[in-house]
């Protein structure tokens, strides 16, 4: 009985005579538990790029309402510098207000004043002496600066803090300031700058502190979580 030859292997495992896969043509799948990861290696791509433990990601953590609307960072709670310069105009008006009515009693005592009281007196048939007026004269100016240092202070105070009720007071006032532009005096100048500071509360860049959601109006929005 005769043996069949035994047809010798090429160098690469494939038997001879076969034709070997062409350019472009796709390799046989691997059979079961060849070419398979060894144990313990990482299969490729797991775990790249991800994360170290403790590293923060992007953006995490950072709060939209700590940069203002207009590109520039802002600390939460902080008022805004047109405010604070609106602030200090209001103040400078008030100081200048009343420094003009304070120096409007030397004024009294002007012969000017007293000769002008004098005809009024004698035209409507009243037999008033200008030194039985003047200290109720002096003593109602001084009243009303008192009362402007109130007012002006308490505009003043709250639009800092942000209360748009304030700022509506204000607005009233100084368009019932307008009234005092003349005579051109010290008192304008207190008007204009007055004036000023109220129109500085309703820009783009100030508005929205007006706008912010008192802790009064909605408590919960102070603690939106709980405390």
């Amino acid at each position: 009985m005769s043996i069949p030859p035994v047809e010798p292997s090429s160098p690469d495992g494939s038997e001879s005579g076969k034709p070997a896969p062409q350019y472009g043509q796709q390799a046989p799948a691997p059979q079961y538990g060849q070419n398979a990861p060894q144990y313990g290696q990482q299969a490729p791509g797991y775990g790249q790029n991800a994360p170290q433990y403790g590293q923060q990601a992007p953006g995490y953590g950072q709060s939209p309402y700590a940069q203002s609307p207009y590109g520039q960072q802002q600390t939460p709670g902080a008022v805004p510098r047109l405010v604070n310069i609106a602030f200090w105009l209001i103040v400078a008006s008030g100081a200048i207000w009343v420094l003009s009515l304070l120096l409007s009693i030397g004024a009294l005592d002007t012969p000017a004043l007293r000769d002008m009281f004098q005809q009024q007196m004698a035209a409507s048939g009243a037999a008033v002496n200008f030194n039985d007026v003047k200290p109720f004269l002096t003593g109602t100016i001084v009243v009303f600066a008192v009362i402007s240092v109130a007012l002006y202070a308490l505009v003043a105070l709250n639009v800092r803090k942000g209360r748009n009720w304030a700022r509506i007071l204000g607005t009233v006032f100084a368009v019932l300031s307008i009234f005092s532009l003349l005579p051109l005096s010290i008192g304008t100048l207190a008007v204009l700058a007055g004036i000023a500071g109220i129109v500085m509360l309703y820009l783009p860049a100030t508005s929205p502190y007006f706008r912010k959601q008192q802790p009064f109006a909605n408590p919960s929005a102070q603690y939106p979580y709980g405390r």
